[in-house]
């Protein structure tokens, strides 16, 4: 392999010449790991079922949808990562996650790009405003509280869209999933009744 920068012959597995310093853009390892990016198949829901169910369950079911992604990372890339930490602790691991799913939809010639860095910025900014609120105990504080945790999937739906192009270039069809998992199940109904026992606490308040 030539850089082409300086021209110096560098090993066919090298990142960077061994000359000038400059990156290597087609290294065997670089290729590698863009063709792991590409055949990853994320979690497929459709976008309105997602706001449903986040808007239902007040954002704990975005706890099990990045679940299921980083768990597809994982058993893509035989990566030694947790995906339920990286679930709970999203807001430290969002930007990496729509990093990767953009990577891997453009690599199918998915044109709709989205700013995995601004994406990021608004989810995080939600949660912590949702959570910042949290503190405060008046009716008021609540119900703005509970709208800002229901309504972060927003930023989502971009993210989820790029998947479903992704994994229905994979599969070459459709990508959405049918029924529902045991777990899955589990967290609605645990995240509707979370909600509602929210609501019956601020009208009684």
């Amino acid at each position: 392999m030539y850089c082409q920068n300086c021209g110096s012959k560098n090993e066919s597995d090298s990142k960077f010449c061994q000359n000038c310093g400059v990156k290597l853009s087609n290294s065997q390892q670089e290729k590698k790991e863009e063709k792991q990016i590409a055949n990853i198949e994320y979690f497929a829901i459709s976008p309105k079922r997602l706001a449903l169910f986040s808007i239902l369950t007040s954002g704990i079911y975005q706890v099990y949808w990045f679940y299921k992604n980083w768990e597809a990372i994982k058993k893509a890339e035989r990566q030694n990562i947790s995906p339920l930490l990286r679930s709970l602790f999203a807001v430290f691991f969002c930007h990496g996650l729509f990093k990767r799913v953009l990577g891997s939809s453009k690599s199918h010639g998915y044109k709709e790009l989205y700013s995995p860095g601004w994406h990021a910025a608004a989810y995080i900014v939600l949660l912590l405003f949702g959570n910042i609120l949290s503190i405060d105990e008046s009716t008021n504080a609540s119900i703005v509280w509970l709208v800002a945790v229901s309504v972060s999937f927003i930023p989502l739906l971009s993210v989820q869209r790029a998947i479903n192009f992704n994994n229905e270039k994979l599969k070459e069809g459709s990508s959405f999933k049918q029924g529902f998992s045991g777990g899955e199940v589990a967290l609605i109904v645990i995240g509707v009744i979370w909600s509602l026992l929210i609501l019956i606490g601020i009208f009684l308040s």
